[in-house]
């Protein structure tokens, strides 16, 4: 059997589980985690990923409704056209 050590450095996520964390902390930080990767990269299959993973927590209670719909928000937010550019 493997030390503890080593099974979470391959999966970062156990540690969080063993950690206390709730599963909602387990959810914002897993989403999170996808939502910067979209912010950064702007992907369309990394956009469905995350939404995909939102829409998984909140069938499974992790995520509430208000804190589900604040990430929809924020991902809508990057499909709707910028405003006019200041130079």
């Amino acid at each position: 059997m493997k030390d503890t050590k080593t099974r979470r450095e391959r999966n970062p996520a156990s540690c969080h589980r063993s950690g206390g964390l709730t599963a909602h902390q387990a959810a914002v930080i897993t989403i999170g985690r996808l939502l910067v990767a979209y912010r950064v990269n702007r992907r369309s299959e990394q956009r469905a990923e995350l939404l995909g993973m939102a829409r998984m927590a909140a069938a499974l209670g992790a995520l509430d409704a208000a804190t589900h719909a604040f990430l929809l928000d924020l991902v809508a937010a990057d499909c709707r056209p910028s405003g006019p550019e200041v130079h």
